[in-house]
């Protein structure tokens, strides 16, 4: 039975990813993340009630056994859909083309490690405290929810000068000043390389 539900939770959890496909440009990143964490703290809420309540005893209280499954698959469908695929997507949105590749890497690192310690302390921790357990992951959702409304921006349709305005980041203004300066130099140093260049465009 524990296999058989791990391959439904598994395929509910691919369902929630594949409609990322289609919304998480029609939505945007910033309400996937909010109606997500929304979503699963509600539904860690439920199940750790019913946990608390009957744990004791699932077999005379068959109806509630059945609610917690149904929303342990809710909340996989939810995480699919939402806090599945946006970290994914949202790192390389967010940095400068120079440090894009650095923070990608330590953006993907941080997703697997966080994931791996997860794996590790959910199943002792679920058998240790029960409806703790459930409590615990729900803090930690409420807490994304309001990370999320008051630090995320959205990055939906909008470019790295324009990601650069929303973080305050004068950086690629910077480089770009300087990069005027060393043309504006090289030209002022070398007047033929400006008249040649006209030409070249000239005869293209």
């Amino acid at each position: 039975m524990q296999l058989i539900m791990s391959g439904v939770l598994n395929v509910t959890q691919l369902v929630g990813v594949s409609t990322s496909i289609w919304t998480i440009d029609r939505f945007g990143r910033r309400p996937l993340l909010l109606w997500g964490s929304f979503f699963m703290t509600v539904s860690h809420l439920i199940i750790a009630i019913f946990v608390g309540k009957y744990n004791k005893n699932w077999s005379d209280h068959r109806g509630p056994g059945w609610a917690s499954a149904a929303f342990l698959l809710f909340y996989m469908l939810s995480f699919g859909a939402t806090w599945g695929p946006v970290p994914w997507a949202m790192p390389s949105e967010i940095f400068p083309s120079s440090l894009r590749a650095k923070g990608v890497a330590l953006s993907t690192c941080s997703n697997w490690f966080n994931n791996f310690i997860i794996g590790l302390i959910t199943p002792p921790l679920v058998q240790n405290t029960g409806f703790g357990a459930y409590t615990f992951f729900a803090v930690f959702c409420l807490l994304s929810l309001g990370w999320t409304y008051f630090f995320v921006p959205e990055t939906r349709g909008r470019t790295l000068e324009q990601m650069d305005h929303v973080f305050k980041d004068i950086s690629s203004e910077e480089e770009e000043a300087r990069r005027h300066a060393i043309e504006a130099e090289i030209v002022a140093n070398h007047p033929g390389l400006m008249h040649q260049k006209s030409n070249g465009h000239r005869q293209s």
